[in-house]
């Protein structure tokens, strides 16, 4: 995939002269946690407009490397204004996955950020320090932030090691159906299937590359023909068993791993109650992390849900039934 106009990513840590100035910004992250396909994106939405929160916006993940540099020349609308016609030329204007826009401005999972300069999605031993240096520059390049509002899925299941590295993480929780999950899934697999993804593409290899991921791409491949003789429902028949057992999986780990956490460090939110009345979730949370609340004028919309895959009609039972076993 040829990137034209040229977004100008860094090619080199440009960085560089400023990082010494980071070790007196401190560390205090807020994750959002949860399965993937749980919510985690409207509650991190929600919680971005409601907080005094540095967040993680593709503008940020893309041009890590001169963070600093741009907001000490003031001319972090110039790459922004490239990232967003990058996104043009290449016809991108959501997610399509979930209709979420794309421009330089959104908010993205940081674990694209940690797989782009570490090779992995989840927090270890050998990203740790990249994650606080991306905690501390979105706090300098974000004044007035009290923290840092961050979400990636794949870390859910990893607190324990979050912690042991950043003692002052708030964890916020989002619970929901698993049935609902697992629908949100084959609906996104669906969607996945339905043409090229150029979004995801960058996300996966910087620079627009399919190196980093030829194998991935040869299977998007091969199942989209497989859709096109097979159908949807076919499609999602095939696919119900291995999307199961993530499910199941991720329930058990989660549920595992809220209860190994202490209270002052960790809250659940169900989804279902942040969808009826979002402002009040808020509210609650408010007392839990210690900051001003500032609720939007406008209110906060709740995003529909998308309709019931028929390849689950009559499945809630034996799903549930499986996780009750693995527990």
């Amino acid at each position: 995939m040829k990137l034209n106009p040229d977004p100008g990513f860094p090619k080199t840590v440009e960085d560089q002269p400023y990082l010494a100035e980071l070790s007196a910004q401190p560390v205090r992250p807020v994750f959002i946690m949860g399965l993937h396909r749980s919510g985690t994106t409207f509650l991190y939405d929600c919680v971005a407009r409601c907080f005094p929160l540095a967040q993680l916006s593709l503008y940020h993940l893309f041009y890590f490397d001169r963070l600093l540099k741009n907001f000490r020349n003031d001319v972090e609308a110039r790459d922004k204004a490239r990232l967003n016609a990058c996104f043009q030329s290449l016809g991108i204007v959501d997610r399509k996955l979930d209709t979420v826009p794309v421009n330089a401005d959104e908010v993205e999972e940081y674990g694209f950020l940690l797989r782009q300069h570490s090779g992995k999605f989840r927090l270890n031993e050998h990203n740790a320090d990249l994650f606080k240096q991306l905690c501390q520059k979105l706090m300098t390049v974000q004044p007035g932030s009290e923290a840092v509002l961050l979400k990636n899925p794949w870390d859910t299941g990893n607190a324990a090691f979050i912690l042991q590295h950043f003692p002052n993480a708030r964890f916020v929780y989002i619970t929901r159906e698993p049935i609902d999950v697992l629908n949100s899934m084959m609906n996104a697999l669906l969607t996945y299937l339905d043409g090229p993804q150029h979004y995801l593409e960058l996300l996966l290899s910087r620079g627009g590359s399919r190196k980093g991921y030829r194998l991935g791409y040869g299977f998007w491949w091969l199942m989209r023909k497989v859709r096109q003789l097979l159908g949807e429902k076919m499609i999602g028949r095939m696919f119900r068993p291995m999307m199961t057992k993530q499910v199941v999986s991720q329930v058990v780990n989660y549920r595992r791993e809220l209860a190994s956490l202490a209270e002052d460090c960790a809250m659940e939110v169900d989804y279902l109650s942040l969808s009826s009345d979002p402002e009040q979730v808020m509210r609650q949370l408010a007392a839990f992390l210690d900051l001003p609340l500032a609720l939007p004028a406008e209110g906060i919309a709740v995003r529909q849900r998308k309709q019931k895959n028929a390849a689950l009609d009559g499945y809630q039972a034996h799903l549930e039934k499986l996780i009750a076993e693995a527990i």
